[in-house]
């Protein structure tokens, strides 16, 4: 070997021998700074866990408001339409005229009727007047049995000619007065059906009348609710993000073949707001025995086979707060929250947030809920 192969190789050992040595300590002094031996604990917020034996849920149901009266209205006899005063959106009284047919006929019928009556009520003075005489006579004995009995059934005859032409009369007084339009109640006119001149049938619609005041809401409601729900009692119907209590009026018995629902109808406060056909919603609630406890959503992260996972805060053999992982099953949810039953003990602190930064065994700081924590 000769000396500068000698000087070469050692030069070469030494080297390689000192990055080792380098390098391990390079590795040592990147290693350590990462195993911290006093993490910082990170603050949490946290929610008590309250177990319960059920929980209630609610559902709507949506209906439209309805007039307490919402009719369309005509005449009950026949005959041309020679007024109608009323007009669209005009507000009317109970009893205020609408409307007239032309009983230039029926005027007609009844004076010919009073004169009948006039007629017949002579007749019978007449024959009231012969029965006197008859009696009279037949006192002396000056006419037979006969004669007095065809005097009677003269005036009893003609009495009753007399109440078949009153009849008659009042008949024919009865058709001009049906033959005028009047409001059944106080109401607005939402539609014109018909128009002057036009040939009117008995009881075809000329008005469409819309009561004022009092609003119904009519609701179709699932056969469950309508077993459960109870005549009298108040409930909360929204209208517009308003809302507005109701009692339950009546309940139908049948149920809608297409909406497979139950009518529901309720009786409204008067409220200016409120317009006829105008939707609203029907909220109702339900009791359903379970047992768990409600957690905000934001406190779920997704587990295994369908399951959730949300840690809670307990102490560790040294006394330090830290995270612990608990299985859950959602039950309900509603909005932001949800009802759970799990592993979870009862008043166990969950961490409502942040799930994301944490990990089981995390020490962590429990803060007021109205910190915001970055």
């Amino acid at each position: 070997m000769t000396p500068r192969f000698f000087f070469t190789t050692l030069f070469s050992v030494l080297g390689a021998a000192g990055i080792v040595i380098f390098g391990s300590k390079a590795i040592e002094a990147n290693v350590e700074p990462t195993i911290s031996k006093e993490a910082k604990p990170l603050p949490v917020i946290v929610e008590r866990y309250q177990l319960k034996d059920s929980y209630t849920t609610s559902t709507r149901f949506l209906g439209v408001v309805e007039a307490a009266s919402d009719s369309n209205i005509g005449f009950e006899v026949a005959g041309v339409l020679s007024e109608l005063t009323a007009k669209e959106g005009d507000f009317v009284r109970t009893g205020q005229l609408l409307g007239r047919l032309d009983t230039q006929q029926q005027r007609t019928a009844l004076a010919l009727a009073k004169a009948q009556e006039k007629e017949v009520a002579a007749q019978l003075e007449l024959a009231k007047l012969s029965l006197q005489r008859v009696n009279t006579m037949m006192a002396k004995s000056l006419v037979s049995q006969q004669e007095a009995d065809d005097a009677r059934l003269t005036v009893e005859a003609t009495e009753a000619r007399l109440e078949t032409t009153q009849a008659s009369v009042r008949n024919a007084e009865i058709v001009i007065e049906k033959s005028q339009l009047r409001a059944p109640f106080d109401a607005v006119i939402t539609t014109k059906l018909s128009e002057p001149g036009s040939v009117i049938g008995p009881n075809v619609p000329i008005l469409r009348l819309v009561s004022v005041g009092e609003r119904e809401a009519h609701v179709g409601i699932s056969t469950k609710f309508a077993d459960l729900a109870v005549i009298g009692e108040s409930y909360t119907v929204f209208a517009e993000g308003k809302s507005i209590p109701a009692t339950l009026r009546t309940i139908g018995a049948d149920v809608d073949p297409e909406t497979l629902t139950v009518l529901a109808v309720f009786t409204l406060p008067e409220q200016p707001e409120l317009r006829v056909g105008q939707t609203v919603a029907l909220e109702l609630e339900e009791r359903v025995d379970a047992k768990g406890g409600w957690l905000p959503i934001t406190a779920l992260m997704e587990g295994d086979k369908g399951l959730w996972t949300v840690l809670i805060t307990k102490k560790n053999d040294d006394g330090e707060l830290i995270t612990a992982r608990e299985s859950v099953e959602i039950v309900h949810s509603a909005a932001d929250r949800v009802f759970v039953r799990g592993t979870l003990s009862a008043d166990a602190d969950v961490v409502a947030s942040g799930m994301q930064r944490l990990s089981p065994g995390s020490p962590v700081e429990i803060v007021p809920a109205f910190r915001i924590v970055n």
